[in-house]
């Protein structure tokens, strides 16, 4: 059957008249499985219930509409777009489709930054940090802010992943993709409110928050590096699916 879904995407216009033609893209995929079942990337297929997707990823579209209201107030140098994607579990259909029309110019984009799982912050305040190798400024610039927050920050440096920001990094975007990471009640319907670490996900905001605006901000344009290859033909990734 033929599914009909859509991207939403708003722009904050920059302060700085010689630089808001150039943008940090920040962005969650919004979409979820439903009610499961055969068919599905449900890890319990033979049960039909709603699969709330509190995490996955009601929590990455929350930090997208939080940190939005907050760069509104700050009115960065660089516009901003901020982004929620459909189809993300049918295999990034949403972003790449927002990469092959994009309302901007992609080599414009100062960053690209991945919001999907930021609910279930653990005792040991781990945060994964994707992409952290595709652009030389990011590790330094992490690292410095974190002392203020003191997360285990765990880094991978590649910029393909299973989450939206491949679709970016695929077009030479520096990428960020961060989230809490995996847990059992991943694509269950487990996944719900009662799960979420409320505290935790304001922690992670402030963070990515201020991690926007200071890319936001910067005198000069950060440079694309190449972290691993830009497509696998066939991966069982996180999301259980296969895509190109």
């Amino acid at each position: 059957n033929l599914v009909e879904t859509a991207n939403v995407m708003a722009r904050l216009k920059g302060a700085d008249p010689a630089l808001r033609t150039e943008f940090v893209l920040l962005g969650a995929h919004h979409d979820h499985l439903g009610m499961g079942g055969p068919g599905t990337s449900s890890r319990q297929p033979d049960t039909l219930a709603v699969h709330y997707g509190a995490d996955d990823n009601a929590s990455g579209v929350a930090g997208v509409l939080e940190i939005s209201e907050y760069l509104v107030a700050e009115s960065p140098s660089r516009s901003m777009l901020f982004l929620t994607f459909g189809a993300e579990e049918m295999g990034l259909v949403g972003s790449k489709y927002f990469t092959e029309h994009s309302p901007v110019d992609l080599s414009k984009v100062q960053a690209m930054i991945n919001l999907d799982m930021l609910g279930r912050l653990n005792d040991d305040r781990q945060l994964q940090v994707g992409g952290i190798g595709t652009s030389p400024v990011f590790r330094p610039l992490l690292d410095s802010l974190n002392r203020e927050y003191h997360f285990s920050l765990k880094y991978s440096s590649e910029g393909y992943g299973p989450s939206d920001h491949a679709s970016f990094y695929a077009e030479d975007v520096p990428v960020l993709f961060i989230s809490t990471g995996a847990h059992p009640d991943y694509h269950t319907p487990a996944d719900n409110l009662a799960g979420i670490n409320l505290e935790g996900s304001l922690e992670v905001y402030r963070f990515v928050a201020e991690i926007a605006e200071t890319l936001a901000n910067l005198e000069e344009k950060v440079e694309f590096a190449e972290a691993g290859p830009k497509v696998r033909l066939a991966r069982h990734g996180r999301h259980g699916k296969v895509t190109l």
